[in-house]
């Protein structure tokens, strides 16, 4: 009999382990790797330092808090970032769009979030040379890794050279000093690069005239789609709460966005 009873004791105690083991689990949040830029792309997002800061930052954290999950951030180049997602490098990609590289994309089962803010990426030209036709831009400047999708037509076409550029900040120089005829980039950024750089929020201008393409920043993901679903709704829940968080990153709609 007391062996039996022993037996019993020791059944009871692994069937208790493993039912703690389990309840300690399902206590530990689920943790995702989130793909982001390693460059200054303030008013959106900020990971130049290594660091992922800004609007992105705010906004993920938040949902992620809510949903009870924890985001782990890595900057990287933004030429890798797309690749990383396809490999299974990371969970997610932040920012993401359908239109930057689709032709990388085919094949791929890649699932994106709701639209989360509107972009403007245009020209940028010096405001002496705002109206000059397109003819004569010859060389276009863009960060590496930003496909400048308003141009791909007259690159492939041979009617202007591409160069490419890791940093806004050598890349706008090379406009104002004459070296490139204009640089393709986020309009809002431009403004606050411009600022930062120059002291002049319009050293460089968007001039609307020229090619320029309009979209929306989303969260993708290859395996996550329940986790897309639950930011999606999130996102609705919290519409007001996302206003606000763009409102204090300085984030306003882009021209002709906004009606």
């Amino acid at each position: 009999m007391g062996s039996i009873r022993l037996v019993c004791l020791l059944v009871c105690l692994v069937g208790y382990g493993f039912a703690a083991a389990e309840e300690a689990a399902e206590k530990v949040p689920a943790r995702y790797l989130v793909g982001v830029e390693n460059i200054d792309y303030r008013p959106f997002q900020n990971g130049l330092s290594g660091r992922f800061e800004g609007f992105g930052r705010d906004l993920l954290d938040a949902f992620a808090e809510d949903a009870g999950i924890q985001f782990d951030y890595l900057p990287m180049p933004p030429s890798r970032l797309l690749a990383s997602l396809l490999r299974d490098r990371i969970d997610f990609k932040y920012p993401d769009d359908p239109s930057w590289r689709p032709e990388l994309r085919v094949g791929h089962d890649i699932q994106y979030s709701r639209p989360i803010v509107d972009y403007l990426d245009g020209t940028l030209v010096p405001p002496s040379r705002v109206g000059d036709p397109i003819s004569k831009i010859r060389t276009l400047g863009a960060i590496i890794g930003f496909a400048p999708v308003a141009w791909v037509g007259r690159i492939e076409a041979g009617q202007l050279t591409l160069m490419e550029n890791a940093d806004l900040s050598a890349l706008f120089q090379q406009v104002l000093a004459g070296r490139l005829d204009a640089a393709y980039a986020n309009i809002a950024v431009a403004k606050v690069q411009s600022e930062r750089i120059f002291g002049n929020a319009e050293a460089l201008v968007y001039d609307p005239r020229l090619p320029h393409a309009t979209g929306q920043y989303r969260l993708s993901s290859r395996h996550h789609a329940e986790v897309l679903v639950r930011f999606d709704r999130w996102l609705l829940e919290n519409a007001e709460r996302v206003s606000r968080l763009k409102r204090r990153a300085g984030l306003t709609d882009p021209p002709g966005l906004s009606d």
